[in-house]
């Protein structure tokens, strides 16, 4: 997806690569950088992007695919160290700066939506992080840790002050577009819409801090819910903040036909098949192709191979890759839709969108949150992401009538959870993982070919910091763990 903005911030990376850490007052100073930099081109390169877990590092995050490229190892769940976003963070606060210069204030309020984002994407994955003594460049070279709690609560004001502030900046610029936007082409309402629900995400992350009387979840929560004039949520899935691919430089999708070897290595993982299959979901033959075994038992009739769920079978992660490479050698795995998938339109890469606004929301019903039905929100989610794959409207009615309806208690929560993980299968980054991690649906499952027993809930901070900034980095893994220990199996605040 990276190609998408490739040539527009070309002036971007030259900056990028030749300032590394260094402060943009410097960059002033170098008569062979540029020393104005358009806020807009700072937009463009700042604004996150979707992933795929067909390519990236993350294949088996939203266990969902399986792949035998890594020496047909098991998947052991050893996601190591992450890297922090403060290079980001300094063009934001760059963009800031010129908005101020340029006169064009909707930078600065964008800035804040953009700054909640990545601190949020950060502490989700680490826990404690630099916030209010990052970014002082010389002045404080060695910030320190500010707690989960207070990182999400600056963030939270953070995102409420945006949606405020460009509300009442739509209302005194009306027909104002932005520059810069690759999502909406400059949409400031559909930029606001976006904020809000990514609002809910945020807040429905912290259903086990619901009580926290700093935080005010549930307040806030039902604040967004309850007035619709002040905070506008997605309407439809023609709200989602995503790309949709064609097949021209820049623009394509990453699933690369051409990639032979890579493509012939992915199935689809049995959690996820197996899951569909037992709703009798019309997703699956949107998704999967049956297995080369199945189609080649009938071989005159793929229609009704296609439309049998027997067909359908996912690799177990669980089980040794050998195992695994054999079922697929013998015809026995399910792969990815050939027609959906491998081809550089393939289906629009979700960043934050309506289905799972509308599942967040009706999780927060279901819990009582908000007095908004639950089964409104559930059914509208469910119903757009059988949109999403294209399937046939009076199948998705059944489906939310017959098949697989809303229902209460704790069962229905853990249908809402599963429609969640169903519907976000290869869109919206690690927003499957975390909530996985969070519900514990689906069940992961384990064996000693793992190497492991249990998910990982967090990454290890990056290595430099305990050279660079040893001290603080030290004193926050004894405050959050009781030890200088930094590993995947820390528990941070948000899940206590």
């Amino acid at each position: 997806m990276k190609t998408f903005i490739a040539k527009s911030i070309v002036l971007l990376i030259t900056i990028n690569l030749a300032s590394g850490c260094k402060d943009f007052d410097d960059l002033r100073l170098n008569p062979n950088n540029p020393n104005k930099v358009p806020p807009s081109l700072l937009f463009t390169g700042a604004i996150p992007t979707p992933t795929s877990s067909f390519v990236d590092d993350y294949i088996f995050a939203q266990y969902h695919l399986w792949s035998s490229t890594d020496n047909t190892a098991a998947v052991n769940y050893r996601f190591g160290s992450t890297t922090f976003s403060y290079a980001t963070l300094r063009n934001i606060d760059k963009m800031e700066q010129e908005s101020v210069v340029t006169n064009a204030p909707v930078y600065a309020i964008m800035a804040k939506f953009l700054r909640a984002y990545y601190y949020v994407e950060m502490t989700k994955r680490l826990g404690d992080i630099p916030l209010s003594e990052a970014m002082k460049g010389a002045a404080i070279p060695q910030p320190k840790y500010d707690t989960q709690k207070s990182v999400y609560l600056q963030c939270l004001n953070w995102l409420n002050q945006a949606n405020n502030e460009l509300g009442a900046y739509i209302s005194s610029h009306p027909g104002e577009t932005i520059p810069g936007d690759f999502y909406y082409g400059g949409d400031l309402k559909k930029w606001q819409k976006a904020i809000n629900a990514y609002t809910i995400r945020v807040l429905i992350s912290l259903t086990k801090k619901a009580d926290d009387a700093d935080l005010k979840v549930k307040e806030r929560f039902a604040t967004i819910v309850n007035a619709p004039a002040q905070y506008p949520l997605m309407a439809s899935s023609t709200d989602n903040m995503q790309i949709s691919h064609r097949d021209e430089e820049g623009f394509r999708a990453s699933y690369n036909p051409s990639a032979a070897t890579y493509r012939a290595s992915v199935v689809l993982a049995d959690t996820y098949v197996d899951l569909l299959k037992s709703y009798l979901d019309p997703r699956l033959q949107k998704v999967a192709d049956p297995t080369p075994k199945a189609l080649a038992a009938n071989p005159t009739n793929e229609t009704a191979v296609r439309e049998d769920f027997n067909s359908y079978k996912g690799a177990d992660i669980s089980a040794s890759g050998a195992t695994n490479v054999s079922r697929k050698l013998n015809g026995d795995l399910s792969l990815p839709n050939e027609k959906r998938y491998w081809n550089f339109i393939g289906q629009p890469s979700i960043l934050i969108g309506y289905i799972e606004q509308e599942l967040n929301i009706a999780e927060a019903a279901h819990l009582g949150w908000i007095a908004t039905g639950a089964k409104t929100h559930y059914d509208n989610g469910v119903k757009a992401s059988m949109d999403f794959y294209t399937v046939d409207i009076n199948l998705a009615n059944d489906y939310v009538t017959n098949k697989a309806p809303y229902i209460t208690g704790a069962a229905g929560l853990t249908r809402i959870h599963q429609q969640m993980y169903l519907a976000l299968a290869e869109n919206s980054g690690w927003e499957s993982f975390f909530m996985t991690r969070r519900t514990g649906v689906p069940a992961y499952k384990f064996s000693t070919e793992n190497s492991v027993t249990k998910i990982p809930v967090r990454w290890a901070y990056p290595s430099a910091e305990d050279t660079d900034n040893r001290q603080n980095y030290r004193a926050t893994l004894r405050s959050q763990f009781g030890a200088e220990v930094d590993d995947r199996d820390q528990v941070m605040w948000l899940l206590k």
